[in-house]
């Protein structure tokens, strides 16, 4: 499943990324300034300045958010992989570091000189590790498979985006192709860690946010350590200017809004039977997407998006029709009335997965400000998802006047004997109770072609950094297909499937924020 790997598997990639020239023009060591030149060291809050690039922050802010949402994301990952069951998370997340150090002992020139790079590997190793227990140990959060109660946050991915962060850091300014690398095993981790079931998306966000700060904190204080000077540093991202081209990775998370309600087929309970008259109510979406473009100019570009939304759905029913359906068939079989009520259906949530390709489009007010828009085309995939009847038995039945003692021993007292002995329960207790048939209304998986738009406001901080206001309007008209299952098993334990087809047109409005990387 590639679903989740939307959180992060293209995060920014330069949010330290220093002028390759600067790289080049100093040693691999601290410099040592002779002659008349004085040496000037950095403050502390110079040097903070330059480590901390802020990009873990909106991965925890956006983990802490989505936790709410976490059963929901993890309900797509049992539809769409349920059996998934993969280990290579163990060795993808230290992959990134071994590939420092390989090039390091290769000859191959870094940030840092051999002791920089061992302290501050040192440092941000114990700061991920504390942040990382600590709040393992004190959350006690149970894991989605239920073995342990250490699952907030990722120790996996924290360490993952800790060593892709410390690639980066070392070799980021030699090509972006060494952070793009790093970063995208890091976000494979991630993923596969909530396939294996062994953590929710609250946790991998919070946990990539920790590696990424935890590094940025590690260089910090090994800075201070070593003094290294201001001309032995990398630059402030500050050579940039209005007419720069605007190409971009984000990570993006929003909610939608849509329809009060989708369209759905007409469903009855037996072919000429009773309608069932359903509308399926949908609330606000939780949606995150990774998008990227690259820019032609300061003002055109081509890019495309990769998004995963999980939409509450409520199925409304008229209660006429729920009195008159036909729950499993009694009245076709002869019966006068049927042995159970229809209560209502549970609510569910309904995942889309969109992959959209197109062009984007910039205007630069300043160097600092942008604003943006798209068009988009695109595939949506909606996950199948069930809906369950909650049902009460019928008094009717014990109602000698309506049904007689004769219809009721043909018809009802089978079932009836067989509930009531199997929970030791008396007439009055079996007609309190509720029933819930998890096979009773399915909604298949689907395909489609979408088309998108949207707008958004850029914030340019650092060269390389942006901060993201957007608005995206999608549209979507799947063909749902509904099978209702209304009858009893047969002998072999199958039921009987009535199929129902309508297209359900979809109307998206996405607002959110999200976080670019800028090259």
């Amino acid at each position: 499943m590639i679903f989740f790997s939307l959180s992060f598997c293209y995060i920014p990639l330069h949010a330290h990324n220093f002028c390759e020239e600067a790289f080049y023009n100093f040693p691999d060591s601290i410099s040592q300034i002779t002659g008349s030149q004085e040496t000037k060291h950095p403050t502390a809050k110079e040097s903070f300045k330059r480590n901390f690039s802020y990009m873990g922050i909106p991965f925890i802010t956006a983990g802490l958010i989505v936790k709410e949402r976490n059963t929901d994301f993890r309900t797509l990952r049992n539809r769409f992989k349920p059996a998934f069951h993969h280990r290579y998370d163990d060795y993808t997340q230290y992959v990134p570091l071994a590939a420092t150090w390989g090039m390091k002992l290769a000859g191959v020139q870094s940030r840092s000189s051999w002791k920089e790079l061992a302290v501050s590997n040192v440092f941000s190793a114990a700061l991920m590790a504390g942040f990382v227990n600590s709040l393992k140990y004190t959350t006690r959060e149970t894991r989605p498979d239920n073995t342990s109660n250490n699952s907030f946050p990722s120790g996996h991915t924290a360490t993952a985006f800790m060593c892709a962060t410390i690639l980066h850091k070392e070799y980021g300014m030699k090509s972006p192709w060494y952070s793009i690398g790093g970063y995208t095993l890091a976000g494979i981790t991630g993923v596969t860690r909530q396939l294996n079931n062994r953590h929710w998306i609250g946790d991998i966000l919070v946990g990539a946010g920790i590696g990424m700060i935890s590094t940025d904190l590690g260089y910090f204080f090994s800075d201070l350590i070593f003094r290294r000077d201001n001309a032995d540093t990398w630059k402030t991202n500050t050579a940039y200017d209005r007419y720069d081209t605007p190409s971009f990775l984000s990570f993006n998370m929003g909610i939608a809004s849509g329809p009060s309600a989708l369209r759905t087929a007409e469903i009855y309970d037996s072919e000429g039977g009773s309608p069932l008259g359903m509308r399926l109510k949908v609330g606000t979406a939780t949606v995150v997407s990774v998008e990227g473009a690259y820019f032609f100019n300061a003002f055109i570009g081509a890019g495309g998006r990769l998004k995963v939304a999980t939409l509450p759905v409520i199925a409304d029913i008229p209660a006429e029709n729920m009195r008159n359906f036909d729950m499993d068939s009694d009245l076709k079989e002869g019966a006068p009335v049927n042995l159970f009520l229809l209560d209502g259906l549970e609510s569910d949530h309904l995942g889309m997965f969109d992959v959209d390709l197109g062009l984007y489009f910039s205007y630069p007010f300043s160097r600092h400000f942008q604003i943006g828009s798209k068009l988009l085309v695109g595939r949506r995939i909606n996950a199948n998802f069930k809906l369950n009847s909650i049902c009460r038995i019928n008094p009717q039945i014990f109602d000698r006047g309506i049904v007689s003692e004769e219809v009721y021993n043909q018809f009802y007292k089978e079932d009836i004997d067989y509930y009531m002995n199997q929970d030791g329960i008396s007439r009055d207790e079996l007609l309190n109770s509720s029933f819930v048939d998890d096979d009773f209304l399915n909604i298949r998986k689907s395909a489609t072609y979408k088309i998108g738009t949207g707008v958004s406001f850029t914030y340019r901080y650092k060269e390389d950094a942006a901060l993201r206001l957007y608005c995206d309007y999608d549209f979507a008209s799947p063909r749902l297909t509904y099978d209702l299952k209304n009858s009893w098993t047969d002998e072999e334990g199958n039921r009987n499937a009535h199929s129902y087809t309508k297209r359900t047109p979809m109307h998206n409005l996405t607002f959110g924020a999200s976080i670019a990387f800028m090259f």
